[in-house]
């Protein structure tokens, strides 16, 4: 199993801004992020309950395994778990192996704190933010090597990291 974190961030290092707001990405962001989701590179989304609410519209295509510490009712497509073995069970019963991490902010701490990515996919935008949400990835920076970086537009770039060892 590969989990890849997919995240965008401005050009300080924000996931959003002082109000939560995490919709800033250019277009062509947006449409790396659309063609990867679409890929046989993805086979499912997991994403914390509120990120789940905001765009469960546009992430109806894969099962979509939402991290959450309120008991919800499972649907055909919308599976909640509250901890990582429960997650490696409902992966394992639904054989997936390429889930993508979609946040937010909290989601994204608690799996990169617990040795739960494989990879990291992160778009810096060219905007900058005077408060916001931080994703601190420096603190698991040691963890992870820095695979290649990519333009996606002129003020628009993707980076590419990928864990040292392999989780077990």
């Amino acid at each position: 199993m590969q989990i890849t974190l997919f995240a965008a961030i401005s050009a300080n290092g924000f996931i959003a801004d002082e109000n939560g707001n995490g919709d800033f990405s250019s277009p062509e962001d947006k449409n790396h992020l659309r063609s990867f989701l679409n890929s046989k590179a993805c086979d499912c989304f997991i994403c914390g309950r509120k990120t789940a609410e905001e765009f469960q519209d546009r992430l109806s295509s894969k099962p979509l395994l939402i991290l959450t510490h309120q008991k919800k009712e499972n649907t055909d497509n919308r599976i909640y778990f509250s901890t990582l073995d429960e997650l490696d069970r409902i992966l394992k019963a639904k054989n997936l192996s390429d889930p993508t991490l979609l946040g937010g902010a909290e989601t994204y701490s608690f799996f990169l704190e617990n040795g739960y990515v494989d990879r990291i996919v992160l778009t810096t935008e060219n905007v900058r933010f005077n408060a916001g949400k931080s994703l601190d990835l420096q603190r698991f920076r040691n963890d992870f090597f820095f695979k290649k970086r990519s333009r996606l537009s002129e003020k628009t770039t993707v980076s590419f990291y990928q864990r040292k060892k392999p989780r077990k």
